[in-house]
C-alpha cells in the first residue's frame, strides 16, 4: 500500500460523514465563521497526525490507536479502559454516519416524511452493510478508492460552481455573532469531522516503507480534506443564509446545491452523501471487525468476540453493528455528534499524554506533542463541561459509557490477565543503522 492508496483510505473515512453530516451543525453555531473553525480543526488534526505517524512507525500494529494507548500507559487498567472507550467512540462515529445517511435519504422522500424515515434508512444501511461484510464482498472493498475519487470530484464541482454562481459577494453579511461557548462546541465537531485519518495507521502492516508512507499519507489526507471542507463551506454560505442552513442542518449541503443546480443538484449531492456514508460505514465495519478480533486476542475484550458466526463475520462484527443500531436509533444527529466529539477528544488527549512518555523512543518533537496534548485536553475539558451543563441526557450518556468501559475492563482483566502487545519483538526496537527512527 503506497502513499496514494493509504491517503485515499483516510480521505474516504473523513469525508464519509464530516462535511455532509456536520457542516449544518457547525454553521448553526458559528455562521459565517464556519470556515475558520474548520481551518482550526485542520491545524489541530495535523498536530495529532504528526503524533500518530511517529507512534505508528515506532510501534507498527494493525491495532493502531489501541496499541498506542497500551504502549503509552504503564497501567494496564488505564490503557484497557481507554481502549474500550476508543472502540466505543468508533461505534458512535458509525452511528453518526448512519444517521446522516438516514437524513439524506429521508430528504429525498416526500415533504413531511423526514422524521419518520430517517431512523428507518439509518437502520437499513447498517444491516445491509453488516451482511455484506460478513459475506466478505471483495468487490465492495476494492471499490473504496473509486468511491473516494467520485465523491471528491463531485464536491469540487460543487465548490467551483457554487462560488462562481454565488448569491452573495461574501459570507460576512450573515451578521452572525460568535460566542466562546459556540466556538468550543463547533471546534469539537470540526475535530470530529477530521477523525477518520486514524484508520491509516491500521494499514501499516501493508506498507512496504512505513517510515516514508505513513506520515505522508496522514498529512496528505488531512490537507486534501481541509481544502475540500473549507471550499464546500464557502460555497454553502455564499448560497444559503444562516437561517436556511439551520432549517436544513442535517442535509445542508444538498440544500446549498439548489440555487446553482436546482432540484437535480439536490439529488446529485444527496446521492453523493449516500455513497460516501455507505462506503464509510462499510470500511468502518470492516476495520472494527479486525479491531475487535485483535482486542480479544490481546485480552482487551472477552474471548467470545473472536468467535466466527457466519462466513467471514466474527462475533465482534455483529456486536459492533448491534451497538451502532442502538445509538443510531436512540439519538438524533446532533446528540450523536456531541457524544462522539467528547470521546474522540478524550482519546486524542490520552494518546498525546502517553506519547509524552515515549518521545525518546519515537523520535518525535516533544514540544509538538505537548502542544497537541494541551490543545486537545483544553477543548475536551471545555466541551465536556459545556455538555454537562447544557444537556443532562448527554452528561448521563457520557457517564454511562465511562462506567461501562470500566466495568468491562474489570471483568476482562480478571478473566484474561494482562494486556498483550501486538508489536512484534523484532520490530519494536530497530537495530542501529537500519534507517528506522530511534
Amino acid at each position: 500500500m503506497g502513499v496514494w492508496n493509504a491517503a485515499s483510505m483516510g480521505v474516504g473515512a473523513m469525508i464519509g460523514a464530516g462535511i455532509f453530516a456536520l457542516l449544518g451543525q457547525v454553521a448553526r453555531l458559528t455562521g459565517g465563521f464556519t470556515p475558520h473553525l474548520f481551518l482550526a480543526g485542520a491545524a489541530i488534526s495535523i498536530l495529532t497526525g504528526y503524533s500518530y505517524a511517529k507512534l505508528g512507525i515506532r510501534y507498527p500494529s494493525s491495532g493502531g490507536v489501541a496499541e498506542y494507548l497500551v504502549q503509552g500507559f504503564a497501567s494496564n487498567s488505564v490503557a484497557g479502559v481507554l481502549t474500550v472507550m476508543y472502540y466505543l467512540s468508533i461505534v458512535i462515529g458509525m452511528a453518526l454516519v448512519a444517521r446522516a445517511f438516514g437524513a439524506y435519504a429521508a430528504a429525498m422522500m416526500p415533504a413531511g416524511a423526514h422524521s419518520m424515515w430517517t431512523p428507518v434508512f439509518a437502520a437499513a444501511i447498517v444491516v445491509a452493510l453488516t451482511i455484506i461484510n460478513a459475506a466478505g464482498s471483495a468487490a465492495v472493498s476494492k471499490s473504496e478508492r473509486y468511491l473516494v475519487a467520485i465523491k471528491v470530484t463531485l464536491l469540487l464541482v460543487f465548490v467551483v460552481a457554487g462560488i462562481a454562481t454565488a448569491k452573495r459577494s461574501g459570507i460576512a453579511s450573515t451578521g452572525f455573532s460568535l460566542t466562546l461557548t459556540n466556538a468550543v462546541h463547533a471546534l469539537a465537531l470540526c475535530l470530529l469531522a477530521f477523525q477518520g485519518f486514524g484508520v491509516i495507521t491500521n494499514a501499516i502492516d501493508d506498507m512496504p516503507k512505513p517510515a516514508r508512507t505513513l506520515p505522508r499519507a496522514i498529512m496528505g489526507a488531512i490537507i486534501v480534506v481541509a481544502l475540500v471542507y473549507i471550499g464546500v463551506t464557502y460555497a454553502t454560505l455564499l448560497n444559503l443564509d444562516v437561517n436556511e442552513v439551520i432549517a436544513a442542518r442535517d442535509y445542508a449541503l444538498a440544500e446549498a446545491a439548489k440555487p446553482t443546480f436546482g432540484s437535480l443538484g439536490f439529488t446529485i449531492v444527496s446521492v453523493t452523501a449516500l455513497l460516501s456514508a455507505a462506503s464509510c460505514i462499510n470500511a468502518s465495519l470492516y476495520s472494527s471487525a479486525k479491531m475487535t478480533l485483535m482486542m480479544a486476542t490481546v485480552r482487551e475484550l472477552p474471548a467470545i468476540e473472536e468467535r466466527w458466526v457466519w462466513r467471514n463475520g466474527n462475533m465482534g462484527l455483529f456486536s459492533t453493528a448491534a451497538m451502532v443500531l442502538v445509538f443510531a436509533l436512540a439519538l438524533d444527529l446532533g446528540r450523536i455528534a456531541s457524544l462522539a466529539s467528547i470521546i474522540f477528544l478524550l482519546i486524542y488527549a490520552s494518546v498525546h499524554l502517553g506519547h509524552l512518555r515515549l518521545t525518546r523512543e519515537t523520535g518525535a518533537n516533544r514540544a509538538v506533542v505537548m502542544v497537541a496534548f494541551v490543545i486537545n485536553a483544553c477543548v475536551f475539558v471545555a466541551f465536556a463541561v459545556l455538555t454537562v451543563f447544557q444537556s443532562w441526557f448527554l452528561a448521563s450518556a457520557l457517564v454511562g459509557i465511562v462506567v461501562a468501559a470500566g466495568v468491562m475492563e474489570l471483568i476482562v482483566r480478571r478473566s484474561n490477565g494482562p494486556i498483550r502487545s501486538t508489536v512484534k519483538p523484532s520490530v519494536t526496537r530497530p537495530p542501529p543503522g537500519s534507517g528506522q527512527p530511534a
